[in-house]
């Protein structure tokens, strides 16, 4: 009994010791970042859209998520650029989110 007690604890352990080892990149690439800005600019507008949110939470909500994905960026000269892509995809679904914004065809 205790050889497979032994046994049993042993094939418990191996897997954490190995993933232990694992290296975790603290930093975001990119495309990563731009995902996420989209993801967060596709909910504000989807909240907009059906009146969940006031416009003064939606400022709040877009500052916030450009203010992370500028942190997050590590390429700062294409900041600009890729907020202005993941902005022009979301008018492509929400089209009245951003009436300030007129998307050229």
């Amino acid at each position: 009994m205790k050889r497979l007690l032994l046994l049993l604890l042993a094939a418990f352990a191996l897997p954490h010791a190995v993933n232990a080892n694992e290296k975790v990149l603290s930093e975001m690439s990119d495309i990563e970042a731009n995902k996420i800005l989209l993801g967060q600019v596709l909910s504000v507008c989807y909240a907009v859209d059906r009146n969940h949110i006031t416009m003064k939470q939606k400022i709040d909500m877009l500052g916030f998520a450009l203010n992370l994905h500028e942190r997050a960026h590590g390429n700062k000269q294409n900041i600009q650029e890729d907020q202005m892509n993941a902005i022009g995809k979301v008018l492509d679904i929400f089209p009245d989110c951003f009436p300030e914004v007129k998307k050229d065809k």
